[in-house]
């Protein structure tokens, strides 16, 4: 660096100092020899102007010399007349307050002339945090204001977080209001956004008041930030390193937001508040919430923002005249179908069975007969709990639903189906399952998306709404073509309806508005559907006809007979109760009476060793809880001893039983519920009894060995029928398939895979 010009007063022009001129050559010397070729000139350093209180001095600085010696000569000149060390000092450009730093030195010199030489960032975090802790509002409210744009400049932000910082901050946010509390949110908003680590300096109690912003405040200037900082927060992972006792930014947000319970409420509420910012905040809070929840499998906040209609409000952002963001709406859709996925494979158990008994109240039909109370709720069997394979916690949520919906009349089409002939009756509840299952398997949440989709999907935010539609053409077409209760029909019904939410829907970017689904779901008629659905099943044949197809085909086959084998050998591992019928003169050949006391009907458990060898079995005059492992079964049977399994009234059950307990696998659970079936005596009351005559005969077969019969064995549901019969069979050296309803479940696995 050249030497500073002499001082110039304010009210003076400065004038600029040359470079120091080397002194000349004395007279009396000897003659020099010839100069060599001079070497070409060097351009021109730009003046420069440095200010330090009143003072100023002009200088060239040479771009190469480090930064921290133009501060050192600074400090150093006489003209300035700075007293402390130059450690406490740095440069900022003098008209926009920009930090020199070592990185941007030669690019400020180029563009700046005037610089200013300040205190250090150091020394500023020092005397800012000093300011924050201050409790007069004309030292906090310029010191907040100020802090806006140095938060900024990463090298105070590590000096300001080093020093407590952080701390002060949030005492600020604690104990603010109006605008100093908005400066404040503002700054502790950048830091966040700039420091990866600052979100570990914040403590559950100050998250907390961050939510009650959020919730309360009406101004958008304070709420803003305060949404941008639980976004934030939010998308910190569920398991932090070195965060103390688990406060991490989900965890603290994730525990908040239940502590305020408008907090949701408000929030979708922003998604319409018209301010482009706060709505796309907001879109990536919920974002962050739910996915947290779905990675913990809670479905508390899913439930609330269904019960608050907030997909349907993120649904109308869709229209891109709102202006969301569309990259935030489709992370949260991801994160929609990954909770849908969760209560999908969420199994029904006893947390949720207050969810049949809203289902029964809205219903609004006398419970006048215990033992089929059920049934006249639409299901197929006097155990509802188990009629949600496929569809889980979603299938019974969804029924909940349309039940309690005034505009689908839940409570009077039961009634009219009621005095319909009992099998003519539409099964109501068990038509809402097999609904959501068809909708599962369109949205594809049956699967985890492992990405988001790359097109919105507005019906998808109005499942619930799509669900009701679907299960009203559901029913129009049971009643238009005259179906009857029994499997194949109520298959049949489910395939029309299958097709037309194919047709109705299309593709997954929703062309259709939403009035046009709901008239042709509402007003499709039997007919046209049919016919419809001839023509493409007639184009589907004809490729189906082609030689590739055909192989495709058939390895398909094979893997799902090897699925399906494999399934119902599980079920044999997992066991089930049977009935020992009366004309079996021994247990399975033991030797041992198969019959109760005083002629009571004998209850037989039946496990598949893990070796898969030996069955397992013990007898019950009723049916009770077997726990895992095979140590409660002391009876067994060698399953090569088995030579066949002969259904005794035939292979294909003409329709199920009316009660299916014999696949909860012995497990009875007391409960305060409506659904008695479950409590102890009751389960000894309805499910005890032999079954209907016109039932069991159906759901009987026998196991034979070389010698003769061993037992014949009634089956509780035509499920578990299917399931252990084949399942015995297929354990057998070159064992077959027996039953239709294998035979069937193979072959639409197949044709699901082709198509």
């Amino acid at each position: 660096m050249a030497s500073p010009s002499q001082v110039h007063p304010p009210a003076a022009a400065p004038s600029a100092s040359d470079f120091p001129v080397p002194p000349s050559s004395s007279l009396s010397s000897p003659p020099a020899p010839p100069a060599a070729p001079a070497p070409p000139s060097r351009p021109q350093l730009k003046a420069h102007y440095f200010h330090y209180s009143s003072r100023q001095v002009k200088a060239r600085i040479d771009p190469e010399v480090p930064l921290e010696e133009i501060v050192k000569q600074l400090s150093a000149s006489t003209q300035l007349g700075v007293k402390e060390p130059p450690g406490l000092f740095a440069l900022r450009e003098r008209e926009g307050g920009e930090l020199v730093t070592e990185e941007n030195v030669r690019e400020m010199l180029e563009k700046g002339t005037h610089f200013t030489l300040v205190s250090s960032p150091m020394l500023e975090a020092v005397e800012m945090v000093d300011k924050l802790r201050s409790t007069d509002p004309s030292t906090l409210k310029p010191a907040v204001f100020t802090l806006r744009t140095l938060i900024r400049e990463r090298l105070f932000l590590r000096e300001f977080v080093k020093r407590g910082g952080v701390e002060a901050m949030q005492g600020v946010i604690k104990r603010s209001s109006g605008n100093t509390l908005a400066y404040a949110l503002v700054c502790l908003q950048g830091l966040l956004e700039l420091d990866e680590r600052g979100w570990e300096g914040i403590r559950r109690l100050f998250v907390a008041r961050i939510v009650e912003i959020v919730t309360t405040e009406p101004l958008i200037n304070v709420s803003r930030p305060a949404t941008a900082i639980l976004r934030r927060l939010a998308s910190q992972p569920y398991t932090a390193p070195n965060s103390p006792a688990g406060e991490t930014g989900f965890s603290a947000v994730f525990d908040s937001i239940f502590d305020q319970p408008d907090f949701l409420a408000i929030l979708v509420g922003k998604l319409s508040s018209g301010d482009v910012e706060v709505t796309n905040l907001s879109l990536g809070l919920l974002e962050s919430l739910l996915r947290g929840s779905n990675e913990l499998r809670d479905l508390r906040i899913a439930d609330a923002l269904e019960n608050l209609d907030a997909w349907k409000t993120v649904g109308k952002l869709l229209d891109q005249t709102k202006g969301a963001d569309l990259s935030a709406l489709l992370s949260l859709q991801r994160q929609l179908l990954l909770s849908l996925h969760v209560a999908l494979t969420t199994p029904i158990d006893e947390p949720h069975y207050h969810l049949f008994d809203e289902v029964w109240v809205a219903g609004e039909l006398e419970d006048t007969d215990e033992t089929n109370r059920w049934r006249r709720l639409g299901f197929r069997t006097e155990a509802p709990q188990y009629e949600f394979e496929g569809a889980g916690l979603l299938g019974l949520k969804a029924l909940k639903r349309f039940a309690e919906d005034s505009q689908n009349e839940f409570a009077q089409t039961l009634r009219d189906q009621l005095k319909r002939p009992e099998a003519q009756r539409l099964p109501l509840s068990t038509a809402s399952t097999l609904v959501l299952r068809i909708l599962a398997s369109y949205f594809e949440i049956t699967s985890p998306p492992s990405s988001p989709p790359p097109t919105p999907s507005p019906y998808l935010f109005r499942l619930y709404e799509l669900h009701a539609l679907v299960v009203q053409f559901f029913a129009r077409m049971w009643a238009e073509s005259g179906a009857t209760n029994g499997e194949e029909e109520v298959e049949r019904v489910a395939a029309l309806t299958r097709g037309q939410v194919k047709f109705v829907l299309g593709g997954a970017g929703g062309e259709k508005s939403w009035f046009k689904v709901r008239q042709e779901l509402l007003n499709a008629d039997y007919k046209t559907v049919r016919d419809r659905q001839l023509r493409e099943l007639a184009i589907e044949d004809d490729l189906l006809s082609k030689a590739p197809v055909r192989n495709l085909r058939g390895r398909l086959y094979l893997e799902s007979y090897e699925f399906v084998k494999a399934q119902r050998i599980a079920c044999l591992h997992r066991g089930a109760w049977f009935l020992v019928s009366p004309s079996s003169t021994t247990a399975a050949g033991s030797g041992k009476k198969a019959m109760g006391k005083n002629g009571q009907q004998v209850w037989r458990f039946y496990r598949l060793a893990p070796n898969r060898k030996v069955l397992h079995w013990i007898d019950a005059v009723e049916k009770r809880e077997i726990g895992p492992g095979l140590d409660e079964l002391p009876e067994k049977i060698d399953v090569s001893s088995i030579t066949e399994v002969v259904p005794t009234g035939g292979t294909t059950p003409q329709r199920p039983p009316a009660s299916r307990q014999g696949q909860s696998n012995g497990r009875t659970t007391g409960s305060k519920s409506r659904l008695s079936f479950l409590s102890k005596d009751s389960s000894s009351r309805t499910a005890s009894p032999a079954p209907a005559p016109d039932t069991t005969a159906s759901l009987s077969f026998t196991l034979h060995s070389h010698t003769g019969p061993l037992v014949e064995l009634t089956a509780p549901s035509a499920s578990t029928f299917s399931e252990w019969v084949d399942g015995l069979s297929l354990l057998r050296p070159n064992g077959n398939i027996v039953t239709r309803a294998t035979a069937d479940y193979i072959q639409t696995l197949t044709d699901f895979g082709v198509k």
